[in-house]
């Protein structure tokens, strides 16, 4: 009796290994269309943003202590949009492929799945792009921890897709969150650690901003570039796992409960 259920087991997971990867395909063809230039059009927002407040921080502050100002920057853009478009692209998941749950094997958590993967590997292609063109530019390899800054780009995906799904999940019941979440996500880039580094903030404040993932995988990356970078005693591999692994746990148990409610209209 145990064979035709590994059997089943297996074929199920082919079937959604299948489904996702043309899922993927059609998220990859739409996101890139869906931009100005192209695939080109995915460097030129972050590549704007950094060029912006490069020439703002060379100006007022000269440097960010030990690690070089365009790194600096480049780590709290990326990640950040990174966590922010992976977030909002799920919650309109189901919406943008809503004639495909007429198929039985695709399932909303599926479309999530796919944007997140679409969504790291663009963004895991432009930090890595930018990061080059630094070095080239400044002459000088300043990469010191790789697999650090892998886990950090790694643990806040994942804490992304497990927010998605439940935003998914809330954006079905209440429709007005569609309106709602994007707008709620701005403050976010304010007290996210992009333009700022945790070792300059009150010693009261550390706590509170802690608490962020965002600001957790940020100031770790950094942190990868240059192991001289300051990182305070609250900013914590450990902690940036244990979000990751916490916010797919709660996504998955809040999913599993809804699927039903998902695919009624």
């Amino acid at each position: 009796m145990a064979r035709p259920i590994r059997g089943n087991a297996i074929s199920g997971w082919q079937v959604q290994r299948n489904v996702i990867s043309a899922l993927v395909y059609r998220e990859l063809k739409t996101r890139v269309s869906e931009v100005r230039f192209g695939v080109l059009g995915v460097f030129i927002e972050p590549l704007g943003v950094m060029a912006v407040f490069l020439a703002i921080f060379s100006a007022i502050r000269g440097n960010r202590g030990t690690l070089d100002v365009a790194l600096f920057l480049m780590c709290g853009i990326v990640l950040f949009t990174l966590f922010n478009d992976i977030a909002i692209r799920s919650l309109n998941a189901m919406k943008a492929n809503e004639a495909l749950f007429f198929y039985r094997p695709v399932k909303p958590i599926d479309t999530v799945i796919a944007r997140g993967l679409v969504e790291s590997g663009l963004y895991a292609i432009v930090l890595i792009v930018i990061s080059m063109a630094i070095f080239l530019m400044r002459e000088q390899w300043m990469l010191a921890d790789p697999p650090l800054l892998a886990i950090c780009f790694v643990c806040l995906a994942a804490t992304a897709l497990g927010l998605g799904l439940i935003l998914m999940v809330a954006g079905h019941r209440y429709p007005s969150l569609h309106q709602f979440a994007p707008l709620a996500m701005r403050p976010l880039w304010f007290i996210s650690g992009v333009f700022f580094s945790t070792a300059a903030l009150p010693a009261w404040l550390l706590p509170w901003i802690s608490w962020n993932p965002v600001v957790q995988a940020i100031e770790l990356s950094r942190h990868a570039f240059n192991p001289d970078y300051v990182l305070p005693e609250v900013i914590s591999l450990p902690y940036l796992i244990a979000c990751a692994a916490l916010s797919c746990c709660i996504g998955l148990w809040i999913y599993s409960n809804n699927e039903r409610l998902l695919l009624t209209r």
